[in-house]
């Protein structure tokens, strides 16, 4: 995890990866979409900010660093698909990431 580290230090900050991979399970597992079902749609809630420092993480890593990383988020990741559905509104042409398009 020295890459993980080197990248904290260079363009994020100690422990956002961290941080990043706690936020995105406790939204994604905890219940979130629930709450947005009720219309709570701020970064927190949605896990939207830290998903998204998620994705700059791995995409800020050397390939043979990101796979570590990636089996971490990926389970939480399939979790989040199994539990929410596409929002019909969204079109596949937006530059929403995929996580921001379902509810």
């Amino acid at each position: 995890m020295a890459a993980v580290i080197t990248l904290e230090h260079t363009r994020m900050w100690p422990g956002a990866v961290a941080a990043a991979l706690t936020g995105w399970q406790e939204a994604a597992l905890m219940g979130t979409a629930d709450r947005v079902f009720f219309r709570c749609e701020c970064h927190d809630c949605t896990g939207d900010a830290p998903r998204r420092r998620l994705q700059q993480a791995l995409l800020g890593l050397p390939q043979w660093a990101r796979a570590p990383l990636y089996a971490l988020v990926l389970p939480v990741d399939l979790y989040y698909l199994r539990r929410t559905s596409p929002m019909p509104p969204t079109s596949p042409d937006s530059d929403w990431a995929w996580w921001q398009r379902r509810r």
